[in-house]
């Protein structure tokens, strides 16, 4: 048995936990009053480590349980997918209230603009993770059922150069008359290349990657890692700080350290082995679900009591409640959920 097979993952799940709240940071800029370049460190470079880690973990946790029997894999394929797209339904659904306010059906709105949104975008901006877990899973299971794992990476590899040079390399792309013909007919069909196309597949490559680690391979020092992913990450920041001074993005979600820096981070954790409870891995996936959510309600309930400049203008007070409401609020919601399971037959 692969000595992964054994493991607990006590490491992953707490970077998970920390990286929902790095996506919080990212949605409500907890520096922001104190230091625009400081806020931009955490919430536009460091909190970008957040979703690929999830991507990653992701990857790893779906396929190591794959067997190798080709119609046993696909039916794991097919439920995985099939969850996923019931957890996507369900927060289209609980954000359905807060799009009818913002005006989401009236300004814009067309049968094509909701399937792109549905397919790439997400119906509220951060939902775009889950279709974009969808894809980005079919694409590499098809790479990892018909070919080697090397050129399943280099593939996804490919995709996610595509994806840089409309994201944050978008002013190299701007250059080339050609590439930005193109860049343009993409942008017709999603907002932004940070999607299931071109972000998700190597990060669930990677995850992939690294169910196929050896005993001997995983023995290594947890320092060794950590000092890896200390430097990516110092790397990233500088890469960051180019870009912006080069005024190359058009967005910022996509570096090209953010991949050895979240392949260091993985790694790092997977030598953390306690036990987790199931019931903890649900709360992380409601943290990113509901912190939307959690920040309207902060703000509206901040006005009627007249006290925006302690839980809205003051960024680290307003971030701060945010992720405490958010995970009050996943924990009820991984209440409900057990017992809606306990309900079942």
């Amino acid at each position: 048995m692969n000595a992964l097979a054994k493991a607990q993952f006590a490491g992953i799940d707490r970077m998970k936990f920390i990286a929902a709240l790095l996506v919080i940071a990212n949605h409500t800029g907890p520096l922001l009053q104190y230091n625009e370049y400081a806020d931009f460190l955490l919430s536009g470079v460091i909190s970008r480590i957040a979703v690929p880690f999830f991507f990653m973990a992701s990857g790893f946790f779906f396929f190591r349980k794959l067997t190798g029997d080709k119609a046993a894999d696909r039916r794991a394929l097919l439920r995985y997918s099939k969850n996923v797209g019931w957890l996507y339904g369900i927060s289209i659904l609980i954000y359905l209230p807060l799009n009818v306010y913002t005006g989401y059906f009236t300004e814009d709105f067309s049968l094509s603009s909701f399937i792109k949104d549905i397919v790439f975008n997400g119906t509220l901006y951060h939902l775009w993770y889950l279709p974009a877990l969808l894809i980005g899973l079919f694409i590499v299971y098809f790479l990892y059922e018909k070919s080697s794992l090397t050129f399943m990476l280099l593939c996804a590899a490919l995709l996610y150069i595509i994806g840089l040079l409309g994201d944050s390399y978008y002013g190299i792309a701007d250059q080339i008359s050609g590439l930005t013909t193109v860049y343009d007919k993409l942008f017709l069909c999603f907002d932004y290349t940070r999607n299931g196309l071109f972000f998700a597949p190597l990060f669930l490559a990677l995850g992939a990657s690294a169910v196929k680690k050896t005993e001997s391979q995983l023995v290594r020092k947890s320092t060794t890692y950590a000092s890896l992913f200390s430097l990516f990450l110092v790397m990233m920041m500088g890469e960051a700080l180019l870009l912006q001074a080069w005024e190359l993005p058009r967005h910022n979600s996509m570096y090209i350290i953010s991949v050895p820096a979240v392949y260091a981070l993985f790694q790092w954790a997977l030598l953390w082995k306690r036990q987790t409870e199931r019931t903890n891995r649900e709360l992380r996936v409601w943290i990113y679900i509901l912190h939307p959510l959690a920040i309207v309600l902060l703000r509206g309930a901040a006005k009627a009591v007249s006290l925006e400049a302690v839980f809205i203008t003051n960024s680290l007070v307003h971030y701060v409640t945010v992720c405490l409401l958010s995970i009050a609020m996943a924990a009820a919601a991984v209440r409900l959920s057990i017992i809606k399971i306990k309900l079942r037959p």
